[in-house]
């Protein structure tokens, strides 16, 4: 006879777990300030762990809501007119572009991204481009909007390269670029794959 008063728990299967990712961050802004600074581009790039094959990406110009020159410190205004981009804002429709929209796209493609894989945020300076992302779009956001669908653990390339100049290197010797989102991304990845290039060879050396 089944005692009918017996409780049987039932324990559901765990989800599989999400394959880890390198989300590749860079912006371009109108100074250094992390919460007043403006975002003039902003582009991420999801990868591998070892940041060489790319999947999905999301790259845009960004028209702040309101900006004067006297807004933009004299170097990036001298770096933006070189480069290119501050034509291409100051030619754009600002409701194409605008913080509005912008947070909209950026927020909606975050989450896809976010259901499907474990993002790491991954570039230089990270925390400084995830901050001025909080801050400049968290009024249509949210607060700190970007950490809710990001690991906590972080690649900065800024900490290969302080080890490298502990080593007597110059690793920014070859860093001029055009200083847009792209090529800084390009650059960050490129110089990952030497990092791990190094760090394999000294494994290898470890076993012969």
């Amino acid at each position: 006879m089944t005692n009918t008063n017996d409780t049987i728990t039932l324990t559901p299967p765990a989800p599989p777990a999400k394959p880890d990712r390198l989300l590749w961050i860079d912006v371009e802004t109108t100074g250094i300030s992390r919460t007043d600074s403006k975002l003039l581009e902003v582009g991420m790039i999801v990868t591998g762990m070892d940041g060489v094959e790319a999947h999905d990406q999301f790259t845009s110009i960004v028209r702040p809501s309101e900006c004067s020159l006297f807004d933009v410190s004299p170097a990036a205004l001298r770096m933006h007119l070189a480069n290119g981009l501050w034509d291409q804002i100051a030619g754009d429709e600002h409701e194409a572009v605008g913080y509005p929209i912008i947070a909209l796209n950026l927020k909606e493609w975050l989450q896809d991204e976010a259901s499907r894989y474990t993002l790491h945020p991954a570039g230089t300076n990270v925390d400084y481009d995830i901050d001025i992302l909080d801050h400049q779009l968290g009024e249509y956001n949210g607060p700190d909007w970007i950490r809710s669908y990001v690991s906590h653990r972080k690649l900065d390339l800024s900490a290969f390269r302080m080890a490298d100049i502990a080593l007597g290197h110059n690793p920014y010797r070859d860093h001029a670029g055009t200083h847009r989102v792209q090529d800084c991304i390009s650059r960050d990845r490129s110089d990952y794959a030497m990092y791990l290039d190094i760090m394999c060879a000294g494994q290898q050396g470890d076993h012969e």
